[in-house]
């Protein structure tokens, strides 16, 4: 299987001669010694992963099992309790208080308290860290400690959503003083805690008998290195996995049919986009940006590169649509127009750029496909070239002048400052908009809904007709699961209460 590490492909021979032993199947009860579940991730930084939450290498999904934070998201996508119990602010809302669970401990058997908040906060706002999170939480100006169990978050400017940026799969809280050795250590307050540490390989973390919410329904996870759709599905089919998250719906019914799988479906923000760098020709024009995006019909790329189903329509606005901040627009393909903007920029006679690519997602070569196909019809030529899995994120984006990306799922005001909030690490089409930065100060600071609401559906109008963004879709999540794993929240795998989740176990009979 291309891409797929030497470690799991011995795995499968160990797997087949343990299939050969099993007799039956038992479930186990909530608590510990229910199995381990088997994960993938997708080497996106080459194995320079570490587990600093905060680095713009993180561990991801490991980083879900070893940390909590003080906020969650239920699965409503709102905030609720996780290392905070309540959470209140001052009639500005720059100044928000929260009171911390008692009788928390992280791994490492210290006690969690009020210290813990404020150096977790200054550690990732440090800019030598150079944190994706400093687009969001670069708001917070100071920590102040009430008591062990009380602080008050001082911010820059006033923030009406403020706790919903404090959900950021990011934003953990680690020991007071740890600094840099947060790296390799991974001492959190999460459910489970560190055993092995291998990016390349498999890691593994095991339960943690002190968390604070119950012991775990499983033993450990296994967090193994896959950098390739197709041989993630492979190692699920093979029983080296135990779920795949973005399963094509073409195939969901491969999983949905067998009696040794489970399929879960659900609306994300989840999203593949390209990318148009603004800084270089010919995308520092807006005009050729929005013909290289309303020349396309969204609907017919989506029913063919992802499969009908399997996404919703966005217009170029990474706001998903279950968010409250979402304008619910429309984006029609209109190639006479694209062709218009294309003259009027110079490109009466067309246009050719190279457009990278990678089989890192699912869809990533299918979506450039129909992409190329689309354009071709105005006289676009688009070259792709599809670069290797491994290290795609440091070799080919945010380098790039154009080249498709993957986004997670994130709350309207993260999503919009990490994106395209002039200067930030992660703006990917290194938009620089004084005045948009602005629109986004002033929607943060508005207490009245309604009106905060105008000011990010005016953000997002700006997009559509100026951004250095293709966003045709927010994926519909098709999750497959073994049909052994029980408790599995259908939810975002960072909102998922990990602790939750337990597993067959083969025994004896």
């Amino acid at each position: 299987m291309r891409g797929m590490p030497l470690l799991i492909q011995r795995q499968t021979l160990w797997w087949s001669l343990c299939l050969s032993c099993a007799i039956g199947l038992t479930f186990s009860s909530h608590g510990l010694g229910a199995g381990t579940l088997r994960v993938s991730h997708a080497l996106e930084y080459g194995g320079a992963e570490n587990l600093n939450p905060y680095d713009p290498n993180r561990f991801t999904p490991t980083i879900y099992f070893l940390y909590s934070r003080l906020v969650r998201p239920d699965s409503n996508d709102k905030p609720s309790p996780d290392l905070a119990l309540a959470w209140s602010s001052n009639d500005e809302a720059d100044q928000w208080r929260f009171k911390l669970r008692p009788n928390v401990t992280f791994h490492d058997g210290s006690a969690f308290d009020a210290s813990d908040v404020a150096y977790s906060l200054r550690f990732l706002l440090d800019p030598k860290l150079d944190s994706p999170l400093i687009s969001t939480l670069g708001i917070v100006d100071r920590v102040e400690i009430i008591d062990p169990l009380t602080v008050d978050i001082h911010l820059k400017q006033a923030h009406a959503d403020f706790p919903v940026l404090l959900m950021d799969y990011r934003a953990r809280i680690i020991p007071d003083g740890v600094g840099l050795s947060i790296r390799d250590s991974g001492i959190g307050t999460g459910p489970f805690q560190l055993a092995v540490n291998d990016p390349e390989g498999i890691s593994k973390v095991v339960a943690n008998p002190n968390y604070f919410l119950g012991p775990p329904g499983l033993d450990a996870i296994e967090i193994i290195g896959v950098n390739d759709a197709n041989a993630r599905m492979q190692a699920l089919l093979s029983g080296q996995l135990d779920y795949v998250e973005r399963v094509s719906p073409r195939l969901a019914p491969l999983f949905g049919g067998n009696p040794k799988f489970q399929i879960q479906r659900f609306a994300t923000g989840d999203m593949n986009l390209i990318a148009f760098r603004t800084d270089m020709a010919p995308f520092d024009d807006p005009r050729v940006r929005k013909a290289l995006r309303i020349a396309v019909d969204r609907e017919q790329l989506i029913n063919t590169a992802i499969g009908k189903g399997g996404a919703e329509i966005a217009c170029d606005a990474p706001v998903w649509p279950g968010d409250r901040y979402r304008l619910h627009a429309t984006c029609p393909q209109d190639q006479a127009e694209a062709k218009r903007l294309l003259a009027e920029a110079g490109y009466a006679d067309g246009l050719s750029f190279d457009l990278y690519t990678t089989a890192l997602f699912a869809t990533g070569i299918p979506f450039a496909e129909v992409y190329q196909r689309q354009l071709s019809e105005i006289g676009v030529d688009v070259n792709i070239i599809v670069a290797p899995a491994d290290g795609y994120y440091g070799d080919v984006w945010l380098t790039k002048s154009a080249c498709i990306s993957y986004w997670g799922h994130r709350p309207a005001d993260q999503f919009l400052n990490e994106l395209y909030r002039s200067g930030g690490s992660w703006n990917e089409t290194y938009w620089n908009r004084p005045d948009f930065d602005q629109l986004l100060d002033a929607a943060r600071a508005e207490l009245d809904f309604e009106q905060r609401r105008a000011f990010y559906w005016d953000a997002q109008r700006i997009l559509f007709e100026e951004g250095g963004s293709f966003m045709p879709f927010h994926y519909v999540n098709y999750r497959a699961l073994s049909r052994d794993v029980e408790n599995f929240d259908e939810i975002m795998e960072f909102a998922v209460r990990w602790y939750k989740i337990s597993k067959a176990v083969q025994t004896d009979t």
